[in-house]
């Protein structure tokens, strides 16, 4: 059983359909691409799972239990943990103090995870090897260190599945190479794992299914060489391989 779906939702600002019936699942231990042109409701569609956003129709369930409607702290509680694609740590806390407050967050709502928050920020820290810069404030981290925390803040809650709004932002390529591999170690270990992203060979490398958004609408779902050879993706976002002639 998928760990999330969202099945035929649409969303709708004032005249403006921003997704149309769109379906697509996270299945537990792979990573899922969601990946799309600017504009074409990606994020919208993180939301609505995320519970940041009614639909107009559709569902979205949890393990086969249907959460539309519940606030994000519910879903948290069933699992769910997300990043941003803008950083949103807290600048005056150290990178230790950021995954603290996730923990005790965390232990305050409940859902079912027994391990003290002490234990899981220590092994946060271990697991996505935060050791050198963990007692540095927040704002004055690279970007690197910033992307690792807070997905360290999101895995102290040890969720079931995790989502990524660009998690790859700002990274140059050792560090998206590190973020890579911490990630395929997640899905290994049996997370189910959904990244929007931008960078389309992280994409192709790190996930087993892609689904593309154009315009609101899912145009096309499989494997990275599927996606790659699908001419509808490649007109609306992959544009033509080179050398193709195209």
């Amino acid at each position: 059983m998928p760990l999330l779906d969202a099945k035929e939702v649409s969303v709708r600002f004032g005249g403006h359909m921003a997704l149309l019936d769109v379906t697509m699942s996270v299945e537990p231990g792979r990573i899922t691409g969601l990946i799309g042109p600017n504009g074409a409701g990606k994020t919208t569609l993180f939301n609505v799972m995320t519970g940041l956003q009614d639909p107009v129709r559709g569902r979205v369930l949890m393990n086969g239990i249907d959460v539309t409607g519940s606030p994000p702290h519910e879903r948290s509680q069933r699992g769910m943990a997300r990043t941003f694609q803008r950083l949103e740590l807290f600048g005056s806390l150290t990178a230790y103090e950021n995954l603290q407050v996730a923990a005790e967050i965390k232990r305050m709502w409940g859902g079912g995870t027994s391990v003290p928050a002490d234990e899981r920020v220590e092994s946060a820290i271990e697991l996505i090897g935060m050791r050198p810069f963990v007692h540095k404030r927040a704002d004055v981290l690279t970007t690197g260190q910033a992307r690792l925390v807070e997905l360290g803040r999101a895995l102290v809650t040890r969720p079931k599945v995790l989502l990524l709004d660009e998690p790859a932002s700002g990274l140059d390529a050792d560090e998206t190479e590190y973020f890579g591999t911490i990630l395929k170690g997640l899905a290994k270990a049996g997370m189910g794992i959904l990244i929007v992203e931008h960078d389309v060979p992280l994409v192709m490398k790190l996930c087993s299914q892609i689904f593309v958004l154009d315009f609101g609408q899912m145009i096309a779902s499989g494997p990275p060489a599927a996606i790659q050879g699908n001419q509808r993706v490649i007109e609306a976002y992959l544009g033509a391989p080179a050398g193709s002639g195209a």
